[in-house]
């Protein structure tokens, strides 16, 4: 029975020590933050099929106006319902996180999607200004109490 037990605490300690041996070499993996943009899916006419289709348009990082979403081709990708445009836009890594329908009159939501800190520098390279000469806008309701005075 002696033997059979120190057989057993041998065998039990020859596993500890080669488990602690083993070092695993884990790459450093790259520091991901958020990109935030613009995001809203448009009724147009398509008037080849005739018929009302939904294009996703997303924010661009020239003018800060909105372009269409375009295939390999360079066509317009529209759908026929907006649904389908989610599930699109989230089928390229985006994340829905932000929604103003501003009273039913335009529908926008700010999407996010996660990059690496470098691409992350890249997109937004010469988009922070600075000034000394900022003066504070009153609020709505400021602007309100103003008014009634």
């Amino acid at each position: 029975m002696k033997k059979i037990l120190i057989i057993m605490a041998l065998a039990t300690m020859t596993i500890v020590v080669n488990a602690q041996n083993k070092v695993t070499s884990a790459k450093a993996a790259p520091e991901m933050v958020y990109y935030y943009t613009d995001f809203s899916i448009v009724r147009m006419k398509d008037s080849t099929r005739k018929k009302d289709v939904y294009v996703p348009y997303i924010g661009n990082d020239t003018d800060g106006e909105m372009t269409p979403f375009r295939d390999e081709k360079g066509n317009v990708v529209c759908f026929d319902i907006p649904v389908w445009g989610f599930n699109y836009i989230t089928s390229l890594g985006w994340e829905l996180c932000w929604h103003d329908d501003n009273h039913n009159a335009i529908q926008r939501w700010l999407i996010k999607k996660k990059v690496t800190k470098q691409q992350f520098d890249k997109l937004t390279k010469n988009k922070i200004e600075t000034s000394n000469s900022l003066e504070r806008i009153p609020t709505a309701e400021e602007q309100l109490h103003e008014l009634v005075k």
